[in-house]
């Protein structure tokens, strides 16, 4: 669709810039316009009898659909107080099916049994606490990523002369 739209529109204004061409368009529509003009008329025509054809023919199916025998459903729908009305074929033919379908076999109940009350958890005992170091780490952790301690020289030389 997008190519034939650049195509015509590009045919447009090669048609209003280009003066051979509209002398060339002119030309032919004042030799040929009344042929042309029964071809349009007559492709138009034969492509509404085909449409009308074609409508027809579905029309018949569905009426063939429509008109051949159900066997007797109890569904809610099916069994109305209101009157009959004549509904459109398609309409018709949803019901039918839909009352084809309401006629199958149900599936049968599913049996729900419920379990035998359990006797309550018991809760294991608490953890011991945990042992605590009395030596502090050299590294704080603090939030998700460890982070070195800083530490003065002094305090280094320190530690190292008491090992």
């Amino acid at each position: 669709m997008l190519v034939i739209i650049l195509l015509s529109s590009w045919i447009v204004e090669e048609y209003l810039n280009n003066i051979y061409l509209q002398a060339y368009v002119n030309d032919l529509i004042q030799a040929d316009g009344s042929l042309i003009a029964i071809l349009v008329i007559i492709c138009g025509l034969g492509m509404a009898f085909g449409l009308l054809k074609v409508l027809k023919s579905t029309h018949r199916e569905i009426g063939a659909l429509v008109s051949q025998p159900q066997a007797p459903t109890s569904a809610p729908f099916a069994s109305s107080s209101k009157p009959a009305l004549d509904l459109h074929p398609m309409v018709a033919a949803l019901r039918a099916d839909m009352a084809h379908q309401a006629s199958m076999q149900p599936l049968p109940p599913l049996e729900v049994k419920e379990a035998p009350p359990r006797a309550p958890v018991q809760v294991p005992p608490s953890p011991a606490p945990a042992r605590t170091l009395t030596d502090t780490p050299s590294t704080v952790i603090t939030g998700t990523m460890p982070v070195l301690k800083r530490v003065s020289p002094d305090q280094d030389r320190n530690q190292n002369s008491n090992q």
